[in-house]
């Protein structure tokens, strides 16, 4: 009777190990689909930040065809003096606004892509303890 005991004890720390092993998995995939997901999103910020861009350089060509047409209806030289000032300012700062909208995007995409990576860590971390804890607490009734 004894023997069964054991035995049967034996059995229940294998289930148990293969409990902690299976939940440990679900940890390490849960980690890796959380990094594809922000990786997703680095990408379509990416892509939004593409079109932002591109979006502001019309803009700003369009404010200075504006200006160049107003300039030259009132009869103003466009070539030279404060007319071609203006519009290079105008064009200066859509420049300037579409390097903010390019760095902007490239941190916020730098970052989901970190956010990513620390959630594949901890899924890896996650699922590592689990396996080991469920181990420890299945074997330890054997040890005795």
């Amino acid at each position: 009777m004894q023997f069964m005991s054991k035995h049967g004890a034996e059995g229940f720390a294998g289930i148990g190990v293969l409990s902690s092993l299976f939940a440990g998995i679900g940890e390490y995939e849960t980690g890796k689909a959380e990094k594809a997901a922000y990786d997703y999103n680095a990408s379509i910020t990416l892509q939004n930040m593409s079109a932002q861009m591109i979006a502001s350089q019309q803009k700003y060509s369009e404010l200075v065809g504006k200006q160049a047409s107003a300039y030259a209806r009132a009869g103003v030289d466009i070539a030279s003096g404060s007319p071609l000032l203006v519009m290079a300012a105008t064009a200066a700062r859509g420049g300037q606004q579409g390097k903010q909208i390019e760095q902007a995007g490239t941190e916020e995409a730098a970052l989901q892509r970190y956010y990513g990576r620390i959630a594949a860590w901890q899924g890896k971390m996650g699922g590592i303890g689990t396996f080991l804890s469920g181990m420890t607490k299945s074997i330890a009734p054997l040890m005795v």
